[in-house]
């Protein structure tokens, strides 16, 4: 019983990780010896390689975080894409004609961020509490409206003077967050998304909002009949969820592109949530998923180069993960419910 729960949790996940990797690069015709060497010489074979590793880590950890709070809750966040998107594109916008003191922009960016990706994740939460929407759903669809819209204002309205593509200008240097390795993009956001990570950790286990969200998650009809207002519940964890992924947009922004473009984001809104299941919903678990997460991102191109194992197989892995954990939480759920 003991062995069934360890495997059932974050070490059961990364055990899952590494067969899942082995086994395409079997069917790609590379030795899994190979590929992981050249996977982790990639991704942490020198300063530069790490920064770009932490970079990858970063932004994975914000909507990561922000979907495993909404998940606590009881709700399928799918949306942190769009509400990453969305934190980015107030930040860029805003900031291209922001002035105001360095330390206090940066403030002021990534508070922007939080509230641009808040109010894409009120919109499904208020859908939710008011209609009974399917939240799934609902942030799905939203992640195209999000990119629909950032992409006909980016090329409208908000187009930078100078621009070349889809983005906005670029932001005053006062605004640039500081990097923590010279010669790389890595800036302080990663300790922006260390810090949301502490703070998740003491909301979850210190706090009665903590409570009402386990217990919202857990029994939601226990939980309505004990006083819980659960559609209040609902709408604050979805906007919640989204204001973390929004600082996470943002601090993409300010701290390693410098403006808004439309493809700032390869998908880390929806590899969060491979990264969210692994780190089994626990914020300082999610910290190690995520850096797990970010090797694969950094070195997969290594991987390619050096051990011909395709990078989109990498994407395939972190899809199938997403679906056998999530089938896994599904049938626990399913099963404790049967239970009682």
């Amino acid at each position: 019983m003991k062995l069934r729960r360890t495997l059932a949790g974050p070490l059961g996940a990364i055990i899952l990780l590494v067969v899942l990797m082995s086994l395409a690069m079997i069917v790609a015709g590379t030795s899994p010896l190979d590929g992981f060497a050249a996977l982790f010489q990639g991704a942490l074979g020198g300063t530069s390689q790490i920064g770009e590793t932490l970079v990858a880590t970063s932004a994975l950890l914000f909507p990561a975080l922000g979907i495993a709070l909404a998940f606590r809750g009881g709700l399928f966040n799918i949306g942190a894409e769009g509400q990453l998107l969305i934190g980015a594109l107030f930040a860029g916008a805003v900031g291209a004609q922001l002035h105001l003191p360095g330390w206090l922009g940066m403030i002021v960016l990534l508070a922007l961020g939080a509230l641009g990706g808040g109010l894409w994740g009120a919109i499904a939460g208020w859908m939710k509490a008011r209609f009974n929407a399917n939240e799934i759903i609902a942030t799905l669809m939203l992640n195209f409206v999000a990119a629909y819209l950032s992409l006909a204002l980016v090329n409208g309205p908000l187009r930078g003077p100078l621009a070349t593509g889809a983005e906005t200008a670029w932001l005053d240097q006062r605004y640039w967050l500081p990097t923590l390795l010279p010669g790389s993009r890595l800036s302080i956001g990663i300790l922006v998304a260390l810090a949301f990570a502490l703070v998740l950790y003491w909301v979850f286990t210190r706090t009665v909002f903590g409570y009402k969200l386990r217990a919202a998650g857990d029994a939601p009809e226990a939980a309505r009949r004990a006083g819980i207002d659960i559609g209040r519940i609902t709408w604050i964890s979805l906007a919640l969820s989204g204001a973390i992924a929004g600082v996470g947009g943002a601090t993409i922004v300010t701290g390693e592109l410098h403006r808004f473009n439309t493809q700032l984001s390869p998908g880390y809104g929806f590899i969060g949530i491979a990264v969210a299941l692994v780190g089994d919903l626990q914020p300082l678990w999610i910290c190690l998923a995520a850096f797990g997460f970010g090797i694969l991102e950094a070195g997969g191109l290594a991987m390619q180069a050096s051990a011909q194992v395709p990078k989109d197989a990498i994407h395939v892995i972190e899809g199938l993960i997403i679906l056998v954990l999530a089938a896994r939480r599904y049938v626990a759920a399913r099963t404790e419910t049967a239970a009682v």
